[in-house]
């Protein structure tokens, strides 16, 4: 995960590959580790936002 700030913007940024042989497995994983994530952001620093990053076929595919 990266962690940026311009201004008062804060953002955080989780970073997926989908790299394995199922990307129905890569994306479950993906969004849990998401949701894990901005549940933590939410408690330890709920200004900054949470973005998740994935190749444009894994975007296509599946958001």
């Amino acid at each position: 995960m990266l962690a940026a700030e311009r201004g008062k913007e804060k953002i955080a940024v989780e970073i997926k590959t989908f790299l394995s042989d199922s990307p129905l497995t890569d994306y479950h994983a993906a969004l849990g580790q998401f949701l894990n994530y901005r549940l933590a952001l939410e408690i330890i620093d709920p200004t900054r936002v949470l973005y998740l990053a994935v190749p444009m076929g894994a975007y296509e595919a599946f958001f």
